[in-house]
């Protein structure tokens, strides 16, 4: 794992139609990071944990948080962030949520089909039982996934997935 890279930048938006927020990344920073071979990174954003993909390539390298993220840490538009990053270890992980965990537990086949999903659809379905505040959304939405996943009828799927 490469050592940690500090700087600071504005808080910017993008001009798509999402219109994402995103910090830049200074270009020896960005290619020291896709230096390891991935994108994914992780560190702190003014002390906050944050695990990411690095967007764009070396000389237009940005990082992008959602509003919530960004006013957790007390940033707006045009603030300047103070970041550490790194590249992560292992690209591949991912963390589960423990519902998710549960819900998989209980479903075989479900949990026997999310093990062949990419790591960025396991950390998309995982976000999506994670974003919900109450404790019984996460696990209603996590028994959801499990079933749609075991039936194929998970948002993406096609009749040749079966």
């Amino acid at each position: 794992m490469s050592d940690f890279h500090f700087f600071a930048g504005p808080v910017l938006r993008e001009d798509e139609p999402m219109g994402m927020h995103y910090v830049p990344v200074p270009e020896p920073v960005a290619a020291a990071l896709l230096a390891a071979g991935h994108r994914r990174v992780e560190g702190t954003l003014e002390e906050h944990p944050f695990t990411r993909a690095l967007h764009g390539s070396a000389d237009n390298a940005r990082l992008r948080f959602g509003r919530g993220f960004l006013r957790e840490c007390g940033l707006a538009w045009g603030a300047t962030a103070h970041l550490d990053v790194r590249s992560v270890a292992d690209p591949n992980a991912v963390t589960l949520p423990d519902e998710l965990v549960a819900a998989l537990a209980d479903d075989e086949e479900a949990a026997a089909r999310f093990g062949t999903f990419t790591p960025g659809k396991q950390r998309s379905l995982a976000h999506h039982v994670t974003s919900a505040k109450r404790t019984e959304t996460r696990e209603r939405r996590a028994r959801e996934l499990a079933r749609k996943i075991r039936t194929y009828t998970l948002h993406g799927d096609r009749p040749t997935d079966r």
